[in-house]
């Protein structure tokens, strides 16, 4: 089983990205970093990845000539479990503190992000 330790900072951005969508290929993650701010080699996306799926966290499928990468769905070494691991290591009972700290941080939001967030908690509100 893989400890939160094993886990390096730029795994743990990968694993986010694999949390929020399905099935992604290289370039998809890739893609999604850079959008981020995180410009990497495609050679470094596929190594983060093939450690990942060597610690048991993420789950690939061949599809033609590319693989597709999934979080992990074992329970005790998902990637789901080890970024609520991370969260609440982080913020403990403090839930609106990672929102905030997006809201209060140096580096702006951009108007879409911001949008982004306002539909979100739109949405969440509607359900209550």
């Amino acid at each position: 089983m893989t400890k939160l330790l094993d886990v390096g900072p730029l795994e743990l951005e990968v694993l986010g990205v694999l949390n929020a969508g399905g099935e992604q290929s290289v370039s998809d993650i890739q893609a999604h970093l850079k959008k981020a701010g995180n410009d990497l080699a495609y050679t470094t996306v596929m190594t983060v990845l093939s450690r990942l799926y060597n610690k048991n966290l993420v789950q690939r499928k061949k599809e033609g000539r590319a693989f597709l990468y999934s979080p992990a769905k074992r329970k005790d070494s998902s990637a789901g479990g080890i970024l609520e691991k991370v969260k609440k290591s982080l913020f403990r009972t403090e839930r609106l503190a990672p929102i905030m700290s997006l809201l209060n941080s140096d580096e702006d939001l951009t108007r879409e992000e911001l949008e982004a967030l306002k539909k979100a908690v739109e949405a969440k509100l509607k359900e209550k």
